[in-house]
């Protein structure tokens, strides 16, 4: 499978480039020194990054342009970057949204029997 691109959130596409990814990735092949070294270096020119995309005032970045996106579609966009207890968390809460929908539905009258009342 050829595959140009690795799951990113929208903020780390931002803030990140493919050698940061690269070096992340070589982490565990370094000793325990070195693993310690490079993750602080990459996490340190990630902040700087995020602080530079912020920081100028005259900059309005916007990370993604579906703020007023549904709850569920938001939860379900999340869950895609979650893994073990929080995505566990993330899909009682998205059941949790489609039972309180359901019941919502159920108790909306139809609008055949709006227009039949009137």
């Amino acid at each position: 499978m050829n595959q140009n691109f690795i799951s990113q959130t929208a903020l780390d596409q931002m803030v990140s480039s493919d050698r940061d990814q690269m070096l992340k990735a070589a982490v565990p092949y370094l000793p325990p020194k070195g693993q310690q070294i490079l993750s602080v270096y990459e996490k340190a020119r990630e902040l700087a990054n995020t602080a530079a995309l912020f920081g100028n005032p005259r900059n309005d970045v916007s990370i993604c342009s579906t703020q007023t996106a549904d709850p569920m579609e938001a939860l379900n966009d999340i869950r895609r970057f979650c893994y073990g207890q929080s995505r566990r968390f993330l899909d009682n809460a998205v059941n949790m949204m489609a039972v309180v929908q359901m019941i919502q539905l159920m108790n909306t009258p139809a609008e055949s029997e709006e227009n039949f009342k009137t």
